[in-house]
């Protein structure tokens, strides 16, 4: 019986193909392939390779092979695309599974991220440029999980991984800190004085096929791995956070600050010394960046919001700015602040304090009684604040409960501490009445001494606090909408609707817990999701929901096109206010000026056009990796703190489940996981995301459930802590 051939069209040259470059040509033959590979050397023919040719030829396809446009399978060849396989970047993994990232989703493109199951990874590792065959059948929209297998790492990432070393008998090994269960074997002769149990910095040396067949050199030594300041060094050290100053940068600073503010830098500005104006903050901050005064007659309110006028020290293009922009933003983890500009500015001559002349920019903000903003007017200006306000001090005048030595050091500022108390209560009013959320946080502060945490108490949120936030939200808002009648160039603070999978899956989980979302399902206002919130207020779900929809909402960016921020239910939104510790105030302050200064429009868009669109870039990037660091370094920390408390109870309340059980919230902030290992033996399985259940008995451990806990072990290395039912 004759064998039935596959026959394809062979590709035909069109008039003047010959004329075409040489990647031209290529390129079409293999575009005319689609998903059919193509000998080399028949590519060659079809291509009409000349003999002077055949070097760049081959030199073409290494190069294509290299970056993922091409698939080669001995000696045939195809496009990547047509084949399936996709340019992705591993961006996790532990030690059973990990996801990469399309580049197209890098470039703006939605599209989701590829699960890759850990015997598909071929041994990648984060960071790495790979190409993915994804799993036939797999090829579809966006919203649909999608599975795949690495065939070929592309680009090896050099990145460092931090973990800890392990003694084992076979020899040393370090056990990464995301991938506990992964251990990578310690070249000989690299430990680099490196112990047991040390916290450490290493690369890989040699890569094997797999994992496990890696292996490290050790390339810094942090120490004991079970200490949590040891650890956050070694965090700090992962995410590249610059902890030293350029020393150009530095020398600047010093420069400034002993040049002090010469009489003559104050002769444009207005004069704001004979107003009271005063910076409210909590009792331990020294980089004091905003004031405040109030004004009001029948008719207005009259806000003034006066900030630290950075831009005029760190001028555009200075090694100072340079540095800045790379660290974009101030990093706070538990009592360590890495600035984001030298102390000599940060904590001196940029800082409000109090009876000293200060640079401002200032905010003057006219409202209706209702809070209405009727008008407003920017202003560089000096000031002189009265006192430096302290929150907790503030909030006892105003519940009736300061002492004498309190009420002695605000005398001057009682009255329009109490005008303020009025008018944040009305523009905090007005901001929930237009739908704008009300999470409620858990926010805890610790206790350290000498490095050692010995507290974990909750940080209070009380008047003072949120009258300071309104007055921020409002300057900002008015910054923003400055900007948008003005058409400048800028850097808005945008925050998208959330993603419609998500939603769908929040309205599933109420549903199942019997709290009515319906109105979810069809264009979600942040009204709606207001609604939901207050409907758990001061149950035992609260916590729970507060994490869900934070879960739910798209992440807040900076962005130099104004799309509106859905949280806030505002139109126009940006930060103007902290430009000592965020890097975009720092250059809306810069745009702003330049606007005072009456530049040209053409000018403005010229100088700032391109500008925005980077520094909004890397200030969102640069905030995502101070929240990691600050989440991470504050996982150590409560690890170590429990570390105390090993086997002792605590009341808990379930905050999620998952298949291999659930996790647990304690009073204190501190939240750890009651393994499905560790529950009495039987049939759990996951309902809908809600709770976990025993089949046999009807056990159930569902989101919001109060529950006992035992402490039964911790990992201060990994921020981990285990519970038990207690």
């Amino acid at each position: 019986m004759a064998r039935k051939l596959h026959h394809k069209k062979l590709f035909r040259a069109n008039r003047g193909f010959d004329h075409l470059s040489l990647d031209a040509r290529v390129m079409r033959v293999l575009k005319h392939q689609k998903e059919q590979p193509i000998g080399i050397r028949a590519l060659e023919v079809q291509a009409r390779i000349l003999h002077q040719e055949r070097g760049e030829f081959y030199d073409l396809l290494k190069s294509m092979e290299q970056r993922g446009e091409l698939w080669r399978k001995g000696t045939s060849v195809v496009l990547s695309n047509g084949k399936g396989l996709i340019r992705a970047e591993i961006v996790s993994l532990n030690e059973k599974f990990g996801f990469a990232r399309p580049q197209a989703q890098q470039e703006g493109e939605q599209e989701e991220d590829i699960f890759l199951p850990g015997r598909m990874m071929n041994g990648a590792m984060p960071g790495d440029l790979v190409l993915v065959l994804l799993k036939p059948g797999q090829n579809r929209g966006a919203n649909e999980k999608r599975e795949g297998a690495v065939v070929k790492v592309l680009q090896e990432s050099d990145a460092p991984i931090i973990g800890v070393i392990c003694r084992e008998p076979s020899g040393y090994y370090l056990r990464p800190d995301r991938m506990p269960r992964m251990l990578l074997e310690v070249q000989k002769g690299s430990l680099h004085g490196a112990r047991d149990g040390d916290k450490v910095l290493a690369k890989i040396v040699f890569r094997g096929s797999s994992h496990f067949s890696h292996r490290v050199s050790v390339e810094k030594v942090f120490g004991d791995s079970n200490q949590a300041k040891i650890c956050c060094e070694a965090v700090l050290a992962n995410y590249n956070a610059r902890t030293e100053f350029d020393p150009q940068a530095a020398q600047e600073a010093k420069e400034i600050a002993a040049r002090g503010i010469p009489i003559s830098e104050l002769s444009d500005r207005m004069d704001l010394t004979d107003t009271d104006i005063f910076t409210i903050d909590s009792a331990d901050s020294k980089d004091l960046d905003d004031a405040v005064s109030l004004e009001r007659d029948e008719e207005h309110w009259f806000l003034g919001v006066h900030i630290a006028d950075v831009s005029h020290y760190v001028r555009q293009g200075s090694a100072l700015d340079l540095e800045a922009y790379r660290r974009g933003t101030s990093i706070y983890y538990a009592d360590q602040v890495i600035p984001m500009l030298p102390k000599e500015l940060s904590n001196g001559i940029c800082s409000l304090n109090p009876d000293e002349v200060r640079l401002t920019f200032s905010a003057l903000i006219t409202l209706k009684p209702s809070g209405e903003i009727e008008g407003f007017r920017f202003v560089k200006s000096y000031i002189r604040s009265r006192v430096k306000g302290v929150y907790s001090e503030i909030n006892r005048i105003l519940d009736n409960t300061a002492d004498e030595e309190i009420l002695n050091k605000y005398a001057q500022l009682i009255p329009q501490i109490r005008l303020m108390q009025q008018l944040a209560q009305i523009l905090r009013k007005r901001r929930f009445d237009r739908g704008a959320m009300n999470i409620s946080s858990n926010e805890s502060k610790f206790v350290i001494e000498n490095g050692k945490i010995l507290d974990i108490v909750p940080r209070p949120t009380g008047e003072s606090e949120r009258m300071i936030e309104e007055f921020m939200l409002t300057a900002n808002q008015a910054a923003a909408t400055l900007a948008m009648e003005q058409e400048l160039p800028f850097l808005y603070r945008v925050h998208e609707n959330p993603p419609v999978i998500k939603v769908n899956l929040l309205h599933g989980l109420l549903n199942r817990l019997g709290i009515t979302a319906d109105k979810l399902l069809e264009n979600p206002q942040p009204k709606d999701f207001s609604q939901i919130l207050e409907s758990v207020r001061g149950t035992e779900l609260e916590p729970a929901i507060n994490g869900q929809l934070l879960r739910t909402m798209s992440k807040a960016v900076y962005s130099e096109r104004n799309i509106g921020h859905f949280g806030l239910v505002l139109d126009n939104y940006t930060h103007f206010t902290s430009p000592i510790r965020r890097y975009p105030d720092l250059a809306i302050h810069r745009i702003l000026t330049s606007y005072l200064a009456k530049m040209p429009q053409e000018k403005l868009k010229k100088r700032y056009g391109s500008f925005v669109q980077a520094a909004a870039k890397n200030s969102s990037e640069m905030e995502v990796n101070a929240m990691n660091i600050e989440r991470d370094c504050d996982d150590c920390y409560k690890a170590e703190y429990m570390s105390g408390y090993l086997g002792e109870c605590f009341d808990g309340r379930i905050t999620g489940v998952a298949p291999y059980g659930f996790y647990v919230e304690l009073e204190n902030s501190v939240e750890g996981m009651v393994s499905v290992r560790d529950l009495p033996v039987g049939d759990y399985q996951l309902d809908e995301g809600i709770e976990l259940k025993e089949m046999l008995t009807s056990t159930v451990y569902r989101i919001g459930q109060p529950i006992r806990v035992k402490t039964a072990s911790v990992d201060v290395s990994a921020g981990q802590v285990n519970f038990v039912l207690a």
